[in-house]
C-alpha cells in the first residue's frame, strides 16, 4: 500500500471518528431532552390541578326594625326578604344577613355586630329611629350606612333624596350610589337643669325642644298608621297654640340671649318633605349646625312664621331667627319637651348640642351635584 493510499485511509478513519462522536453526542442530548420531557409530564400529572383563585364576594347585613312591617303577613315578608336577596344575588353579592331589632336594642348592637362579623355595608330598614341608631353604631368605622326607608317622617332620607316610598330604586343605591362623609350631630340632654351626667343622644337631620317636640310628642301610633304624615299635622294643630317659653341661647359658648320662643331646633340638614325645607343653608357636611328660633304671637304670628318657611325669605323677619355654629345650649326657665329627628325624648332643662363633621359614610346620590 501507498503513502498516498495510507493518508486517505487514516484520514478517512479520523473523519469516521468524528462523524461518530457527533452522531453520539446529538444522540445523548435528545436521550436527556425526552427523559426531561418525560419528567416534567409525569411530575405535572402527579402535580395536584390548580386552584381557581376567587374573589370574596360582598356580603351586607340588613337590620330591620319589624314594627315597620306588621301590616305584612309572614308570606309577604318572606317574598320581600326572598327579593332583596335575589337582588344582592344579581349584583354579584352573597345573600345578606338578616338583623331585627328588639325593644331593647333598636339597631346599634346590630350595627356593631355587623362590622365585627365583616359587612361591607350596613342597610338600616325602617324609621328615622333605627336609622338613627344604626348611624350611632357605625360612626367612625369606616363602614358605610345604606337607607331602605320604612317609615312615615323618613327626615333623613328625603334630604339625601333616598327614594322613601320605592323599595327597587332604594335598594338599587346600595349597587349604584357612592359613599358620602357626612357630619352628626349630638345632643347632651339635662333633664333638671343641673344633671352631672347628662344623656346624650346621636341625630343625623334635626333636635330641638318646645312646639316641635310638643307635636312629635302629641303624635298616635294609631293615627299615625292610618293617614301617615298627616298624624303629626293633626298633633301640630293641637299644640299651635301654646305658650312662649323663656329660653336662654348660646351659640359656639359665646354670651347667653334671652328670648321669648315657642320652638327651639339645631338641625345638621334642613329638609323636611321636599318642598318644605325650615333651614335653606344647613348642609349635612360642612361641620356646622343651623337653627331656627321660632316666635310667634297668635294666629297672625304663626302665619308670618308660616310664610317665612314657605318663601325661605328671611328679611325683617320677627319671628323666625336663623342661627349658625358648631356649638349650641339652650337653657329653659321650665321644663320643654325635647325632640331628636323627631323622635319625642321627654321634658327637659338644658340641652347642648355640638357637631362631629365627617364621621358617619352614607350610601346615597351625590350630596352636591353638578351645578347646585
Amino acid at each position: 500500500m501507498s503513502a498516498q493510499d495510507l493518508f486517505s485511509t487514516g484520514a478517512l478513519a479520523v473523519l469516521l471518528a468524528l462523524a461518530l462522536l457527533v452522531a453520539s453526542t446529538l444522540l445523548a442530548r435528545e436521550r436527556r431532552e425526552v427523559r426531561s420531557l418525560r419528567s416534567g409530564q409525569l411530575l405535572a400529572a402527579s402535580a395536584p390541578p390548580p386552584q381557581e383563585v376567587r374573589t370574596p364576594q360582598p356580603r351586607a347585613a340588613i337590620v330591620v326594625n319589624p314594627t315597620k312591617f306588621d301590616d305584612l303577613d309572614e308570606q309577604a315578608v318572606r317574598r320581600r326578604q326572598a327579593y332583596v336577596a335575589a337582588v344582592f344575588r344579581s349584583h354579584g353579592w352573597a345573600d345578606p344577613r338578616w338583623l331585627l331589632t328588639t325593644p331593647d336594642s333598636h339597631g346599634d348592637d346590630q350595627a356593631r355586630q355587623a362590622v365585627a362579623d365583616g359587612a361591607d355595608v350596613v342597610v338600616a330598614a325602617g324609621g328615622d329611629g333605627t336609622v338613627r341608631a344604626v348611624a350611632a353604631g357605625l360612626t367612625g368605622t369606616g363602614v358605610p350606612m345604606a337607607v331602605l326607608p320604612a317609615g312615615t317622617g323618613n327626615l333623613l332620607a328625603r334630604n339625601l333624596d333616598i327614594p322613601h316610598a320605592d323599595l327597587a330604586a332604594a335598594l338599587d343605591l346600595v349597587f349604584a350610589a357612592g359613599d358620602q362623609r357626612v357630619d352628626v350631630g349630638r345632643l347632651e340632654v339635662d333633664r333638671t337643669g343641673s344633671d352631672a351626667s347628662p344623656e346624650s343622644y346621636l341625630f343625623l337631620v334635626m333636635a330641638g325642644l318646645g312646639f316641635d317636640a310638643a307635636m312629635m310628642a302629641g303624635v298616635e301610633d294609631r293615627l299615625k298608621r292610618r293617614i301617615g304624615y298627616g298624624a303629626y299635622v293633626v298633633s301640630g294643630a293641637r299644640a299651635l297654640w301654646g305658650p312662649q317659653a323663656k329660653v336662654r341661647v348660646s351659640v359656639d359658648d359665646e354670651e347667653e340671649t334671652p328670648v321669648r320662643t315657642r320652638s327651639v331646633i339645631v338641625g345638621n340638614c334642613g329638609k323636611l318633605t321636599k318642598q318644605l325645607v325650615l333651614m335653606p343653608d344647613a348642609r349635612i357636611d360642612d361641620g356646622f349646625l343651623d337653627a331656627v328660633v321660632l316666635s310667634p304671637r297668635g294666629g297672625i304670628g304663626w302665619g308670618e312664621v308660616a310664610w317665612a318657611i314657605a318663601t325661605r325669605d328671611r328679611r325683617g323677619q320677627r319671628r323666625v331667627r336663623h342661627l349658625r355654629g358648631r356649638t349650641f345650649e339652650v337653657t329653659c326657665s321650665e321644663p320643654q319637651e325635647v325632640e331628636l329627628d323627631g323622635d319625642p325624648i321627654g321634658a327637659a332643662r338644658r340641652i347642648r348640642l355640638t357637631v362631629e363633621p365627617g364621621v358617619l359614610l352614607v350610601r346615597c346620590p351625590p350630596l352636591h351635584p353638578p351645578g347646585t
